[in-house]
């Protein structure tokens, strides 16, 4: 697979990286105890900065701010991070899908960025990052969040939403991490992000890291 940008025919300016992980040979199963426990530690750290009534009139902001170290940052906030902040402090927990799952929704919640997992044997071919979304789906409005992921089979990511035909189930082998985030996180802190990352997924499934790379958007 090989993974690369297709900018708009248009003047485009975009200010973006993504930073992603392959990581081969997973073992994916039940959510360990081991990791609901982190977790529930995850949840009282973020209890201490946010308030539930004052995440509900919060915009959503599209731009995240410098980490100075990897560790939970009370002052980045974005919509898919938002979604999962928020049912942590309604003490509604997460959605425990799977251990591949729950390590990429942890990670979301910790580094408040948004995270896309998928299935890599069901990508279709290469995967192009597209920057212009008019001549995409525009009766999607998920499809109006840029940057796009496409495959050979048409759009299968962005940083609100993914396809379900890549979703990562008991069944999957081989795994694609994408990491979404603006100019304003630095590379070497993107770099420290994914390796946290990778270690825990391979903590949790197995497996080893094929490709960590970040790519300028």
């Amino acid at each position: 697979m090989q993974f690369d940008i297709q900018k708009s025919k248009m003047q485009y300016s975009s200010n973006r990286s993504l930073g992603y992980l392959v990581i081969r040979n997973i073992v994916v199963q039940g959510t360990p105890p081991s990791l609901a426990q982190e977790f529930f530690h995850l949840q009282i750290e973020a209890a201490k900065f946010y308030n539930i009534d004052e995440l509900m009139d919060i915009p959503p902001i599209v731009g995240v701010r410098s980490l100075k170290k990897v560790e939970f940052n009370p002052v980045r906030h974005n919509t898919v991070s938002e979604e999962v902040v928020r049912r942590v402090l309604q003490r509604k927990g997460v959605h425990y899908v799977n251990s591949a799952v729950a390590v990429a929704n942890y990670c979301a919640i910790k580094f408040l960025l948004p995270f896309g997992l998928y299935d890599l044997d069901q990508i279709a071919g290469n995967v192009s990052c597209q920057l212009d979304v008019e001549e995409n789906n525009k009766s999607n409005s998920s499809h109006s969040v840029t940057p796009l992921l496409v495959d050979d089979k048409g759009i299968f990511g962005n940083p609100m939403a993914d396809a379900a035909r890549t979703a990562v189930t008991l069944a999957t082998r081989n795994i694609l991490v994408v990491i979404y985030a603006d100019g304003e996180v630095e590379k070497e802190e993107l770099k420290k992000i994914l390796t946290v990352t990778s270690e825990m997924m391979v903590c949790y499934n197995g497996g080893s890291v094929e490709k960590n790379s970040i790519l300028e958007v």
